[in-house]
């Protein structure tokens, strides 16, 4: 694994070619915009949740410091589940776009769909849904665990606009690539 600054890199190496298909999709910033509303909804239907469906709404609300501490845990979080469903090969990194504002892990190889998929939801799952239901089912709450749930559905509304994407216009059994920010397909 190693770390970048910048732009998703290119992957020189893979030059697509007639077997391949280009995911259509919106540059960075477009996706930003359209995945927020998605985001800002996700984050408070899981908001709403945690203050129903676990003691959390009768008790006080996050202080600020515990809202901020969530914001500081999640970001690495949230790389790190992306990364964590990536094949143990070597070819992983870790990026910031400045410009973009986005945090990103980046697979260099082809990966499987559900595997791909998988790599997409998994932060969303882990850090978001698993906390609550398990908060749920033990009838408890945290309010940090609720803070880091609720922003990291705000941060995962990219993740879930991209799987939605490859959900509805990629075939299960098909093969993904990057190549920079454009994904590619085949069967």
């Amino acid at each position: 694994m190693r770390l970048h600054i910048g732009e998703i890199p290119d992957s020189p190496e893979f030059i697509p070619d007639t077997t391949w298909t280009l995911m259509p999709e919106p540059t960075p910033w477009v996706m930003q915009l359209l995945a927020l509303p998605l985001g800002l909804g996700i984050a408070v239907a899981l908001a709403l949740l945690w203050m129903t469906l676990t003691p959390l709404g009768r008790g006080p609300a996050p202080s600020v410091a515990q809202l901020f501490g969530a914001l500081l845990a999640t970001v690495p979080a949230h790389e790190a589940l992306h990364l964590a469903m990536h094949p143990r090969t070597g070819d992983s990194l870790v990026g910031f776009w400045p410009s973009r504002l986005l945090f990103y892990t980046h697979y260099r190889k082809p990966l499987a769909c559900r595997r791909f998929l998988a790599v997409l939801l998994m932060p969303l799952v882990a850090l978001s849904l698993a906390p609550l239901a398990v908060c749920v089912l033990s009838a408890t709450a945290s309010a940090f665990l609720a803070a880091v749930s609720v922003v990291n559905a705000l941060f995962a509304s990219g993740d879930v606009f991209a799987a939605g994407v490859v959900f509805t216009r990629v075939p299960l059994d098909a093969t993904l690539r990057n190549k920079g920010w454009r994904v590619y397909w085949k069967v």
